[in-house]
């Protein structure tokens, strides 16, 4: 059972956030709104600084503790349409400061300004800049929510296809996997999904595609190959909208031969990890999170090449649903 501040969250994103509206450019309005809003405040953890920061041409903000050991490229999420650094820095620094890891967090081009690539170019090209810098330092770890999750798999799969090293390991929270709107829980779950609906999903992909090619692997990454990737971590509600696109990211994984670990919750909001101060069970989760992280980038590991990992597979508290197919 969710906690009651699980519930209450949830009914306040009922109010704030989800919202069916007419128009593309309502749409934008609304979340871009919404999303920079102090609803949540997101305040920096102790012993965590933020810098503003440019890699690879793309602006951003650095999340520094003192002597890092590893460096996390995290990407936010927001529908490929909003998003606001701030409202991750609580999220990002406490991984940061139980890591004792540096945090960049790129603010990526957004449609409808810049519809796709320009989102997974940016994301790109940041990776790529920090693996050139790091030159096997200390481990790279990739991670990122909703439309972040969905830049987090793209990037692995360019960085796959171009036989760049992989990161150590990397995360997804509820990755946006699927641009096609067939997968069944997108229609399934859209009364149940507190803070989204099948007609905002529809129109917010439309509104980044703007005519691209929705089946292409670096646009829905649930239909890319992920033969060679890093372990990975898979995070989803059962009640939400993008409850199949992680499911089959964790099945796509399992088949490829990679590590998977995957943490799915009953009753909660998408991307509620991100929600750590208000919600019991992001605290918890972040245990599993770290935990994660520090198995397969701690201890001075550094990136993984293509090809050179060894596979294992945990995937926690449910398997594929049956009705989840591509």
């Amino acid at each position: 059972m969710a906690s009651l501040q699980a519930t209450t969250l949830k009914f306040f994103l009922r109010l704030w956030v989800k919202r069916d509206l007419d128009s593309k450019a309502a749409l934008v309005r609304h979340l871009r709104s919404a999303m920079d809003s102090r609803l949540f405040p997101s305040p920096l953890p102790s012993g965590v600084r933020m810098q503003p920061g440019i890699v690879a041409g793309v602006p951003g903000e650095w999340l520094h503790v003192k002597d890092p050991r590893m460096t996390l490229l995290y990407l936010h999420g927001g529908a490929f349409i909003g998003g606001k650094l701030a409202t991750y820095h609580t999220f990002c620094g406490e991984l940061a400061r139980r890591l004792q890891a540096r945090v960049f967090l790129p603010d990526y081009r957004l449609a409808p300004e810049h519809p796709y690539p320009a989102a997974t170019d940016d994301s790109f090209l940041v990776y790529r800049q920090l693996l050139t810098e790091l030159a096997g330092k200390h481990p790279l770890v990739l991670a990122g929510d909703s439309a972040g999750g969905n830049l987090t798999l793209v990037t692995l799969l360019r960085a796959r296809d171009e036989d760049l090293p992989m990161p150590a390991c990397a995360l997804t929270l509820s990755p946006g996997a699927d641009a096609t709107g067939t997968l069944m829980s997108l229609a399934a779950n859209s009364d149940s999904d507190a803070m989204l609906s099948r007609k905002m999903i529809d129109m917010a992909v439309d509104i980044y595609l703007a005519g691209a090619d929705p089946t292409h692997a670096y646009i829905s990454p649930c239909r890319g190959n992920y033969t060679g990737f890093p372990p990975l971590m898979v995070t989803v509600s059962e009640q939400e909208c993008l409850r199949d696109d992680a499911y089959i990211v964790a099945y796509k994984a399992r088949q490829a031969g990679v590590t998977i670990e995957m943490l799915s919750r009953p009753d909660m909001p998408h991307v509620w990890p991100i929600f750590h101060l208000l919600l019991p069970e992001a605290r918890q989760d972040m245990h599993a999170l770290v935990r994660f992280i520090e198995e397969h980038a701690g201890d001075g590991r550094t990136q993984v090449r293509v090809g050179a990992m060894r596979s294992r597979t945990v995937v926690h508290q449910n398997s594929i649903h049956p009705e989840t197919q591509i």
